[in-house]
């Protein structure tokens, strides 16, 4: 059966069937050649996995996300990051992570930070001198911090396939997502001394006020998110309703600047955007279903098992063949595949549910760095008329970096784990 099942599904995917189809396709095929089941099973577990409010996150922080950036949010940002690290060599680089350390605790989303900062920091860079392919490969490794820090979309795909606290998850990626920007800001110094590269500028005091204010009401949104939870006032799913609220409160009576047409087209983008992992986490129902019942996490155990019994090493294989597979696959449609075989390998090995989804969303945020499907990397050639292939040259430090971080959160649990542990006291 498991043969049949991942047969089809990656045969599906072979020949261009959208993702969540392959995943249904494997499904149906398996479940009726080999099990003898009724095949109102798979409807019945799809309505079970979409029958989660969690799931009610992905459009909300999506929809907020959209209606901020229409409120002309990322200038503000980028402005203040500017403001922030101006009078230090590699400012301009320095503000490009700090930048997507904000846009990220708003979206979510790494394609919409690198589409909505990359149009406006790429440019930027270029004038001040930079090499246009580290450009892009800084402004595409910066913006798997959305993938990361709170709300990440990821951790709510991972929460739901998982059944773990997405409260939990959000509070986990605090502290490697902190990590990632701190030494992606060094290697900006380092980068930008080495090749001489000027100060971006300073301002005065009284400038830096003004930017300052002009911030506060973006920069609020990720406190609100990460401090309601923390303080318990909310869960994520209902933070993401207060991401909302807040956002077309901003919006309307703040910026002015949101109209009906706006609000309109905010819904439709979220719709289309939402429906995509949705369908993936319907189908992953039953996939999940067949996969216990093909008995493949006991199986692959046993495969791992004969090749090593060493923990360091078992981890250390999980995580090249997470690379492995999200140099060739979407996120969205690794989660349901391999969360329900590896996720009770590692509990039985005494990792916890909460860092294994650190560790399965830092692994697929590098995939999204790197060829031949790298989501992100592809996506700030097109914003900045890039070549792939030089970018991704320039990429492979900010890779080895990201990997350098997957170490930590892999071996030092206090990583992913320090943060979530306050909301249990």
């Amino acid at each position: 059966m498991a043969i049949i099942l991942l047969g089809v599904f990656f045969l599906a995917m072979l020949i261009n069937i959208p993702i969540a189809f392959c995943l249904g396709l494997g499904v149906f095929v398996a479940m009726t050649i080999t099990t003898g089941l009724p095949t109102s099973i798979i409807s019945l577990k799809m309505n079970s996995m979409l029958n989660n409010f969690s799931l009610l996150a992905i459009p909300l922080y999506i929809l907020a996300g959209q209606i901020m950036n229409r409120s002309g949010i990322s200038g503000r940002l980028l402005t203040l990051a500017k403001a922030l690290v101006g009078r230090i060599h590699g400012g301009i680089a320095m503000a490009n992570v700090l930048d997507s350390l904000f846009f990220g605790g708003i979206s979510g989303s790494s394609l919409a930070d690198v589409s909505s900062i990359g149009a406006m920091i790429i440019p930027e860079m270029k004038k001040d001198g930079y090499d246009v392919n580290f450009t892009g490969a800084l402004t595409a490794a910066t913006a798997t911090l959305s993938g990361i820090i709170p709300p990440s979309i990821s951790f709510v795909l991972y929460g739901t396939i998982a059944g773990t606290s997405i409260a939990a998850l959000f509070m986990a990626g605090i502290i490697p997502g902190l990590l990632l920007a701190t030494v992606q800001i060094i290697y900006c110094y380092g980068y930008a001394r080495y090749h001489h590269h000027p100060k971006t500028g300073m301002v005065s005091g009284r400038e830096f006020l003004v930017i300052l204010k002009q911030s506060l009401i973006p920069l609020g949104m990720p406190i609100i998110i990460v401090g309601g939870i923390y303080g318990g006032v909310f869960t994520a799913t209902e933070a993401g309703a207060v991401s909302v609220l807040y956002a077309i409160l901003a919006g309307v009576f703040v910026y002015k600047n949101i109209k009906w047409k706006d609000f309109y087209e905010s819904l439709i983008e979220t719709a289309i955007i939402s429906a995509i992992p949705t369908l993936i986490i319907s189908f992953s129902g039953g996939f999940a279903f067949l996969s216990t019942y093909a008995d493949l996490p006991l199986k692959f155990s046993q495969l791992i098992s004969s090749l090593t019994t060493n923990r360091t090493m078992i981890l250390i294989l999980i995580n090249v063949m997470l690379l492995i597979i999200g140099m060739f696959m979407d996120g969205a449609a690794v989660y349901p595949i391999v969360v329900p075989i590896f996720l009770p390998i590692l509990v039985g090995m005494g990792i916890s549910p909460i860092q294994f989804g650190v560790i399965i969303v830092f692994n697929l945020s590098i995939g999204l760095l790197t060829p031949p499907v790298g989501g992100v990397l592809y996506a700030v050639c097109a914003v900045g008329d890039l070549n792939p292939t030089k970018v991704a040259k320039k990429m492979i430090p900010f890779i080895l970096i990201a990997i350098g971080i997957l170490m930590l959160i892999t071996y030092v649990p206090w990583v992913s784990e320090y943060v979530p542990s306050l909301l249990r006291k």
